[in-house]
């Protein structure tokens, strides 16, 4: 009995000096492991200034990460984080599924930029980690093949910016700041039992003279053929003025104002039912060309209208409210929700700055009469 004992205390000092040596050695290896599959998977410089393991809870992490841009775009970084770590479940290896608890981002700096010649570096990114993944595909190892099941539960991103460069429009900038994001429980191929598997949040601040706000909740399942999702999005103090350069085409210069939106998505086996709730507060526009004999029309109303209603006509002490609906089938081709939006929109502008323009006319008819 002392021999057996003796002899599992010095498998288990053993074990402990083993994994002890591996966590160290991890320390070394890691990092440039990391690097080179990085750059192997991106085909741009990467650098990790630190990485390490913890082979008793199966995880890893990486500080100070950093992606170039690739050549043709003019911003050094595409994406920097503080920190990134990864944690697989370790009893997932015994059986034939394969599940990442959580995958967390601690301060990315993400940008988006569009340039010249329009090519976006997202668009190369995407292309690069697709041709990675086929060829892995193909040569993938035989114990991989056991695996048929994939789950990440939860990937967050905490306190993160995004810009928007676009060298195309010079004004077209767009920062978010403070981002707050997760995916929880994403599954493939996705259990038939559960309808929307995956919860989806954002939460946001947009800097300028008022901080902006934009909040995202719902839940959907991005793998199935039918799409289904109920997606709820807000957001608040959006001060027109400072999004004008995203409408470089828009033929009126934003002078002031606020908006508010709510949109409610819903969508059961690709039937989609969008409903937006709109508040617009102290809107005011100055015309770009204000030499131009015809003015170019916005939502189907002529600039110069549309400048006049809400200069002169709109009170600022009351809000310009309004909702509509845009429903139909994504496998239709001829449905697109980004063209019927704009279609709903342009026929409730028109619809209610025609009638509070009638009411005005039957108004000023009225007094006249009187007098």
């Amino acid at each position: 009995m002392n021999i057996l004992k003796r002899i599992f205390i010095i498998l288990f000092i053993a074990l402990i000096i083993v994994m002890i040596a591996a966590q160290i050695v991890s320390s070394f290896l890691l990092r440039p492991f990391l690097e080179r599959e990085l750059r192997q998977i991106f085909n741009v410089p990467v650098r990790v200034d630190s990485a390490g393991a913890n082979l008793v809870r199966a995880s890893f992490w990486m500080r100070g990460l950093s992606i170039k841009n690739p050549p043709g775009f003019a911003e050094p970084y595409a994406l920097s984080a503080r920190t990134v770590s990864i944690d697989l479940s370790i009893l997932s290896f015994l059986t034939n599924q394969f599940v990442v608890t959580r995958i967390l981002l601690k301060d990315p700096q993400v940008l988006l930029e569009i340039n010249p010649k329009g090519e976006s570096n997202f668009n190369y990114f995407a292309a690069r980690a697709l041709e990675h993944f086929n060829r892995f595909q193909l040569r993938k190892p035989k114990i991989i093949h056991l695996i048929t099941n994939y789950t990440l539960e939860k990937f967050a991103v905490r306190n993160g910016d995004f810009q928007l460069i676009d060298h195309t429009e010079p004004e077209r900038k767009w920062t978010l700041r403070s981002i707050s994001f997760s995916l929880a429980r994403m599954v493939h191929p996705t259990d038939p039992e559960e309808v929307l598997p995956t919860a989806v949040f954002m939460n946001a601040t947009i800097p300028g003279k008022e901080e902006g706000q934009v909040l995202v909740l719902g839940r959907m399942n991005p793998f199935v053929p039918k799409k289904s999702f109920d997606i709820t999005a807000s957001a608040r103090n959006l001060i027109f003025n400072q999004y004008s350069g995203l409408m470089p085409n828009f033929p009126l210069n934003f002078r002031e104002g606020t908006l508010h939106l709510k949109v409610k998505a819903l969508c059961e086996e690709n039937q989609v039912d969008i409903h937006y709730q709109v508040k617009i507060d102290k809107l005011k526009f100055s015309l770009k060309d204000q030499n131009q004999k015809k003015q170019p029309t916005v939502f189907g109303v002529s600039s110069d209208t549309l400048a006049h209603f809400f200069n002169h006509v709109q009170s600022d002490q009351k809000p310009f409210e309004f909702e509509f609906r845009v429903t139909g089938n994504l496998e239709d081709p001829k449905f697109n929700i980004w063209k019927q939006t704009e279609q709903k929109l342009q026929e409730v502008i028109t619809e209610r700055i025609d009638g509070e323009m009638k009411t005005l006319e039957n108004q000023a008819l009225i007094s006249k009469s009187s007098t």
